[in-house]
């Protein structure tokens, strides 16, 4: 499970506050990507109609300053992922070779894009779409239309902040039962400074997501843009740590027992293990009235399986009452 910090437009067009914060995230976290919000071609993406075009269309940084941004972030090793919200930013953002780059939800379906990065995302770049408030069908046609096989779907949405209760983790849940052939993400935009705001982040990563995503700040508390949701870096350390201990949890999925398990299930000392309530000689047929399960402290080789299948077979030699059945005394027991 890998957790992103998340700058988004917490900058308000300030780069040296922006280049602050991004390396203050690569130099004094743990974290996993570090996630920035680029866009280019303003007029593509807000129409000047819109009630926050004026404002937003100051905050653009210009592709020289994102280019040093993204530098900081390559040097630190960091995977970082680029949400690009216009054709032009696509271009430019993906000439960098970023392990992710994500399609917002708000222009999930703009065709115009879809096919700009259809056309020129890599195979191997993973390829995030954010879901957050959006129907099944409009899941669907993107994931459709771009059919990339690296594709990760990222839940959660902003509405400053999302109260917990609009979360929806029943939702999400069955979501992720309609696609299931894919990657998920969980972005928490619940308040801050909420008492509940690092257990809402928790359940949600323990629904079964591969990516955490929180906004992250160097001025806790401080009234700018996406604030409410952010956390300080202190606190996203801790998280950090939670969601590292929370992966080891949930572990890797497989059906087969773990060393752990093992040691738990062994016939005998643990499981009822199969020892004889009578003598029994060589060739005899063993039956249920031969046997019952108890717990022992000698290892059995045998599950209770394993003893129902023999019921009926011949044993190969003379044992004393007492004795723990074992595949030895069986032939052609695998």
């Amino acid at each position: 499970m890998k957790l992103i910090a998340e700058t988004a437009w917490h900058h308000e067009g300030n780069f040296l506050f922006m280049k602050n914060l991004v390396s203050q995230i690569v130099e004094n976290t743990s974290v996993d990507i570090l996630k920035m919000h680029i866009t280019l071609d303003f007029d593509e993406y807000m129409d000047q109609s819109h009630y926050a075009y004026s404002k937003l269309r100051k905050m653009i940084f210009s592709k020289k300053q994102w280019e040093e941004l993204i530098t900081i972030a390559r040097k630190s090793k960091k995977e970082i992922m680029l949400l690009l919200n216009d054709t032009q930013a696509i271009d430019f953002g993906l000439s960098f070779n970023p392990e992710y780059v994500e399609i917002h939800s708000v222009c999930l379906n703009d065709i115009f894009m879809l096919k700009k990065l259809k056309n020129n995302i890599q195979e191997k770049t993973k390829l995030v779409l954010g879901v957050g408030g959006t129907t099944i069908n409009e899941i669907k046609n993107a994931i459709n239309f771009l059919n990339h096989r690296n594709t990760i779907l990222m839940f959660g949405f902003q509405n400053f902040p999302t109260k917990y209760e609009d979360v929806n983790l029943n939702k999400i849940r069955n979501i992720m039962e309609i696609f299931k052939d894919y990657d998920y993400g969980y972005a928490d935009h619940t308040a801050g400074d909420s008492p509940h705001n690092e257990l809402v982040t928790l359940l949600g990563a323990a629904s079964g997501m591969k990516y955490v995503e929180k906004h992250v700040t160097t001025n806790f508390g401080e009234n700018r843009i996406d604030w409410q949701a952010a956390i300080s870096l202190n606190m996203f350390n801790d998280l950090h740590k939670k969601i590292k201990i929370l992966s080891k949890l949930n572990g890797d999925g497989s059906l087969s027992l773990n060393s752990g398990e093992i040691e738990y299930s062994v016939f005998g000392p643990m499981k009822k293990a199969a020892i004889l309530t009578t003598n029994i000689s060589k060739e005899e047929i063993l039956n249920f009235n031969n046997i019952k399960f108890i717990r022992t402290n000698q290892i059995s080789d045998m599950s209770q399986i394993d003893v129902l299948n023999v019921i009926g077979k011949k044993i190969i030699t003379n044992l004393q009452k007492g004795t723990v059945l074992m595949k030895k005394y069986f032939d052609r027991i695998e």
